[in-house]
Parts: C-alpha cells; structure tokens; sequence
C-alpha cells in the first residue's frame, strides 16, 4: 500500500465517503440463536478506503424482555455489492452490541452502540454490510432501531 506523506494532495477515490443506514422497523419475540438479519434488512454498501480500514459503528435500540436471555446485534461484511459476495467479516457477538441478560420484563427500550476497525478490505472494492441478530435463547427481546455507520480510515 502506497504511503501518503505530509503535503501530499489525497485524490478523492483515496478517501471514499462515510455512508450510514438506519432501519427502524420494529423486530418483536426474536427467537433464533443463530444470527439472521431480519426484515427489512438493514444494509448499505461501501468502499474500502486505499488503506483497507474502515471503523464500523453499529446501535441498536433494544428491549430484554426475557430474564436471562440476551439480545445481540451484530453485522457482516461481503466484498461485492449483496451478501452472494464473498464474507470478509462474519457476525459475532465481540462485534457489536447486547443487553445484559437481567433486565427482563422491562417495557423500555435501551439503544446501545459500539465501533470497531475492520481490516485487510480489499482497497477500491465495493463491499456489503448488513445488521445481524440473535439471541441467547427465549422468544421475548425486541429491536426498535438498527443503524450502521461505516468510516474510511487512514
């Protein structure tokens, strides 16, 4: 990977754009302990920057509502532009957001988010990223909000 030094002018194809999507269907008694990536699906594309890392904020608004059941959401990354690509980065519950698992009965709503660096994109490539979710086991946690945030970084 080229080097970019102090005075140098960065072409724009260097730098893509940050893109974010939100979907705020909810998402109510979600009950599969694999991760899905529900309906609508919460997606956008983009791409990779010349140095093949992006930061990637995900939040959610989520609601435990099984005592000792936890909720996560997660995303996936495929180099192309729809999950047919080729996945680069699987779902996991380290990449992303979950309640605690004793907060059940509650009626609110929580939104929760973190970020985390992605690497080894392939530079100038278009790549596909979707939320993804699970539980621990119950069929009694919602989703209000999912959003994603993808950051080019140097």
């Amino acid at each position: 990977m080229p080097e970019i030094r102090t005075g140098e002018i960065v072409e724009t194809e260097w730098w893509p754009e940050s893109v974010t999507v939100t979907e705020d269907t909810d998402i109510s008694d979600i009950s599969s302990t694999s991760f899905t990536p529900g309906s609508p699906v919460c997606a956008t594309t983009f791409v990779a920057p010349r140095s093949g890392r992006v930061g990637v904020a995900v939040s959610a608004e989520m609601r435990e509502e099984s005592l000792g059941n936890r909720l996560f959401v997660s995303y996936e990354i495929y180099q192309g532009t729809s999950a047919a690509g080729t996945l680069v980065r699987s779902a996991r519950a380290g990449f992303g957001v979950s309640t605690n698992g004793d907060a059940g009965g509650t009626s609110q709503f929580m939104t929760l988010g973190n970020m985390s660096m992605v690497e080894n994109l392939v530079e100038g490539a278009t790549h596909y990223i979707r939320t993804m979710h699970s539980v621990d086991a119950g069929t009694t946690n919602d989703i209000g909000l999912r959003r994603l945030t993808v950051i080019p970084l140097a």
